[in-house]
């Protein structure tokens, strides 16, 4: 951990230096995904926390969790976690989810009608994670990899055909915040995916899978705004 723990560090910045930051700001409630360019004295301030009291919890993490130090990975491997986690799960598994959903629905939706709006919200979002999934693997990230290999060559990256990684990045950023606020919008719908009494075994699978993906996509959105995405401008800058 090498971040400096204030008020004004950005909450994204501190889950970035050390993910197992992120299971405390869950439980408070702080978001670190859509507002993670929110310091931590603003965060607080939505929440109506003291801010000394989560740096204290914070400066304690290291005793704790066994999340990966991320912040410590090279850029090749760290685009090699990001591609080989999230996206290969989210080809893998994102139509079974959605199928689920649909059932649960089916089932449920005329005593939940709340549960239209979801799934809904849940389709529509995957599509649109879809496509922004295809254009890092097919845009960015192999741009990336040239730049990686061009600076331990000690040579020139070829040329980008967008000009400057820039551009993608900011609009892959604003994809991530559109993404967040879905996500936040099914989270509130759901009681933060809690399944009311009447619920169904596979209602309680679709919660607790909707908010394992929901952490994911998190984790995901973190390691890109706060480490790959500025990692990889800095090395452009540098040439």
């Amino acid at each position: 951990m090498n971040i400096n723990i204030n008020p004004h560090t950005t909450v994204g910045a501190l889950v970035a230096d050390d993910f197992n930051r992120a299971e405390i700001f869950e439980h408070l409630g702080i978001d670190y995904c859509c507002h993670g360019f929110d310091t931590l004295q603003e965060a607080c301030q939505k929440k109506g926390l003291n801010p000394s009291d989560v740096i204290a919890r914070l400066q304690a993490t290291h005793t704790e969790g066994g999340a990966p130090q991320f912040a410590s990975w090279p850029l090749d491997l760290l685009t090699d976690y990001i591609l080989k986690h999230h996206h290969r799960d989210f080809h893998l598994h994102h139509d079974e989810l959605l199928q689920l959903v649909l059932k649960v629905e089916g089932v449920h939706g005329g005593r939940h009608p709340e549960l239209h709006e979801v799934s809904r919200l849940v389709a529509q979002s995957f599509e649109e994670l879809d496509s922004h999934f295809v254009k890092e693997e097919q845009v960015l990230f192999p741009q990336f990899y040239e730049l990686y290999e061009a600076h331990e060559q000690g040579r020139e990256p070829a040329p980008f055909h967008c000009g400057s990684i820039a551009y993608p990045i900011r609009q892959m950023m604003l994809e991530h915040d559109a993404t967040g606020q879905t996500w936040d919008r099914i989270a509130e719908i759901t009681e933060n995916f809690t399944t009311p009494a009447d619920g169904c075994a596979s209602y309680r699978l679709m919660n607790q899978q909707l908010y394992a993906f929901f952490k994911n996509l998190k984790e995901h959105v973190a390691l890109e705004n706060h480490l790959l995405f500025p990692g990889f401008i800095k090395m452009e800058q540098e040439g």
